[in-house]
């Protein structure tokens, strides 16, 4: 309890003593001065004052003593993996069917990485490589959605939530976006969050760059959060 909180407390008591005091001697006064009914009027004046105080006591306690601010917060991330024959593409939790897959520590994941990375950012809690580093032999062919899942128990630690997420993915081939709901709900559902929250999108490289010659893969997003 503060102590503001002990103060406030402290005269609510006082005022309820001298409001007994005074509707005790109420009378007495009524009869020696023969005021009549401006005397009657002042016990209500003051249960409505102790009627107020009451109330903004319990609003104080409830709040914890200080009023809440929401405060927005946003991060960016990106990550791109190079493309090789032999492997499986994970992209956002799912497997896609593909002649390559990512080529990566854990299972190369850029969606969820670059998620990861935007979350980080947002609660200023550095970058993915500082959580799980690629010389970690405890990642090595992991799930990244347990990146995401471990990224969640930090943010809530800092009492901060999820508001929104968007990401795009860049690559020439495969086609994306039939594959954007299993995406979505798997992401989701690492993260805690509706998928409802969590918008994809999905872009070519116009043929141009190690993207564009069907090499590698990139993703970028960007996370708000609010707390």
């Amino acid at each position: 309890m503060t102590t503001r909180q002990k103060v406030q407390i402290a005269l609510f008591w006082s005022l309820i003593f001298f409001l007994a005091l005074f509707l005790a001697r109420t009378n007495t006064l009524n009869r020696a001065t023969g005021l009549g009914q401006a005397i009657n009027y002042l016990p209500l004046v003051l249960i409505v004052a102790l009627f107020v105080l009451v109330i903004t006591i319990d609003r104080s306690i409830k709040s914890g003593g200080r009023s809440k601010t929401v405060v927005t917060r946003s991060g960016i991330g990106y990550d791109l993996h190079r493309l090789s024959e032999g492997r499986k593409l994970m992209i956002g939790g799912i497997e896609v069917p593909f002649d390559k897959g990512s080529l990566g520590h854990s299972d190369g994941d850029v969606l969820a990485h670059a998620l990861c990375d935007a979350l980080l950012g947002a609660a200023g809690l550095g970058d993915i490589g500082t959580h799980f580093s690629d010389t970690d032999a405890k990642w090595k062919g992991v799930s990244s959605l347990l990146f995401l899942e471990h990224t969640r128990k930090l943010i809530d630690e800092r009492h901060l939530r999820i508001n929104h997420l968007d990401a795009v993915v860049i690559c020439e081939r495969p086609k994306l976006g039939p594959h954007f709901p299993a995406m979505r709900d798997a992401l989701a559902r690492s993260l805690g969050i509706a998928a409802g929250q969590l918008n994809l999108k999905a872009k070519t490289n116009e043929g141009t760059g190690e993207i564009g010659r069907g090499e590698a893969i990139a993703a970028q997003a960007i996370a708000t959060l609010e707390g």
